[in-house]
């Protein structure tokens, strides 16, 4: 067999660079398993009845211009009206909302000077978007050999920065290399708000709210967010399905990639070989050069730059099957008719799907400090999902799924993870839940604990890593490594488009898109 271009692995990255190319005139196939094909937005059934809805699902960075692009709103995708999410502080509940007026409303309850800030800050987010958005969503230089690179296209990345002025552009340059504790605390002082807004921009690396560096994460995070897909990360796949098959992209579904023959092909688990003139690996760096590929092609140096690049996973999720016959989940109704507002019977009727647990920035500290020594934390920040509300078919009728990120738990537990590790993590999570939502323990149906380990096996990430590959800020400034961080690799004909390539990881879509755009320009 002979194809032309040969996408391996499943996800929104493959799916994307799969009907970019396709709709450029190249003839795509794509080879993954069928249960990998939606890769972190696949569902499992992990209780009779009850499924899983993968273990990533907030779209709000899946940028709009790919949408626009692929045509995605013919293939039924839609954005969410709003989006909102219950932020869990010590002494009281925040509903944080994608719409700056109402959360300056909300935050305007518990701080008057916090909600002026808020709107500061996020009119400071909306000035710098312009320049930091370009750099985000364009092929970054070539490091390597910076000769090469576009020289028009590098002026306008640093004149739009310029443009900003002295005092914002001085701003920008102080604030990447800040710990998120000292950013937030600049801004804020209610403890809860500066702990939800942390939280998910600390949980991608190794790192907590004093490390250095991760106010960048937080950056990048509030100037490409968006409104988020209606129906999350299973309805972003099954629109981006739909628009590969429309644009004449191939499935491969019953042949696993095992191994890359570099200018030759790939070969398939049943032994076979399959020639291919141009590969787009959506799976993790790691994954495929040292795993795939043959040792004695890859440079000591280079094998050493690789296997360097970190992937210590950090998280687990916990899934729980919730019987909503006394206990109200579905719809919603867990953040408010369950006593978890502040002031109940006063919210809007469009109720949110999320909900932070972090009391504070020392708490998630505190989260933080037992992995370093490969021990679980008595107290884990948790995300909270509840994705049986826009997509009711993963529970049966009037019942409920919940998904729990918890952070942080180590890859390598020391004595390693045994079944009475799974359970105490997993009874911890529920007795936390249960105190802010008191009722919910008496109602678990059944559970599902996904350790690190347990992830990478599912989900084909490196160490378990849901963004395959820690968003350090040395790690996403050159992503994986100097020679493969424009998408392409020292082996002629094969490119990267996972989140272990630039800009990083999570439902954006970018490293797909920009990987299809360098195969395009280089005619590989």
């Amino acid at each position: 067999m002979s194809f032309d271009v040969v996408v391996i692995g499943g996800g929104v990255n493959a799916l994307t660079a799969a009907s970019y190319l396709a709709k450029a005139g190249r003839e795509v196939t794509i080879f993954c398993p069928e249960d990998k094909i939606d890769g972190t937005c696949a569902r499992h059934e992990f209780h009779p009845g009850y499924f899983s809805p993968g273990v990533l699902s907030d779209t709000s960075m899946f940028r709009n211009w790919i949408v626009d692009e692929l045509g995605l709103k013919d293939q039924g995708l839609a954005y969410s009206n709003t989006t909102k999410t219950v932020a869990f502080g010590k002494d009281q509940h925040l509903v944080l909302s994608d719409d700056t007026d109402e959360t300056v409303e909300e935050i305007a309850r518990v701080s008057t000077t916090d909600a002026k800030n808020y709107r500061g800050l996020k009119d400071f987010y909306d000035k710098i978007n312009g320049p930091i958005g370009q750099f985000l969503n364009n092929i970054p230089a070539d490091i390597v050999d910076p000769q090469q690179s576009d020289f028009w296209s590098l002026f306008k990345r640093g004149y739009g920065l310029r443009k900003l002025g002295k005092k914002d552009m001085l701003e920008v340059l102080r604030l990447a290399p800040m710990t998120v504790y000292d950013w937030l605390d600049e801004w804020f002082e209610n403890d809860g708000l500066k702990a939800a807004l942390a939280l998910p921009a600390v949980t991608e690396s190794y790192s907590a709210p004093w490390s250095p560096g991760t106010n960048a994460n937080l950056l990048i995070q509030q100037v490409t967010r968006g409104p988020g897909i209606k129906g999350d990360g299973l309805a972003l796949v099954t629109a981006l399905r739909k628009a590969a098959k429309n644009n004449g992209v191939q499935f491969e579904t019953n042949a696993e990639v095992i191994g890359i023959d570099p200018g030759n092909g790939i070969k398939l688990e049943d032994g076979s070989q399959v020639k291919a003139k141009t590969i787009l690996a959506a799976c993790g760096p790691k994954k495929l050069f040292l795993e795939m590929m043959d040792a004695r092609d890859l440079s000591h140096k280079f094998e050493q730059r690789i296997s360097k690049f970190r992937t210590r996973g950090l998280t687990s999720q916990l899934l729980l099957a919730i019987d909503s016959s006394k206990f109200k989940v579905q719809g919603s109704e867990m953040f408010a008719a369950n006593g978890s507002y502040s002031e109940p019977g006063t919210r809007d009727p469009e109720l949110p799907q999320r909900a932070l647990l972090a009391e504070d920035l020392d708490y998630i500290e505190r989260s933080f400090d037992p992995i370093k020594y490969q021990e679980l934390p008595d107290r884990p920040s948790l995300e909270v999902y509840l994705p049986s509300k826009v997509n009711s078919d993963l529970a049966p009728e009037g019942q409920s799924v919940v998904s729990v990120l918890i952070h942080y738990t180590p890859y390598t537990l020391k004595g390693g993870w045994t079944d009475e590790d799974r359970e105490t993590l997993a009874l911890n999570v529920i007795d936390i839940l249960d105190e802010k939502v008191p009722g919910i323990k008496e109602n678990v149906v059944a559970k599902e604990l996904l350790t690190p380990p347990d992830i990478e096996e599912r989900y084909d990430l490196t160490g378990g890593h849901l963004y395959e590959g820690e968003h350090a800020l040395d790690q996403l400034l050159v992503r994986p490594t100097p020679e493969c961080s424009q998408y392409k690799t020292p082996f002629e004909g094969l490119f990267l488009c996972s989140g272990g390539s630039f800009p990083g990881g999570g439902l954006t879509g970018v490293p797909g898109a920009l990987a299809a755009r360098m195969v395009r320009d280089n005619k590989q």
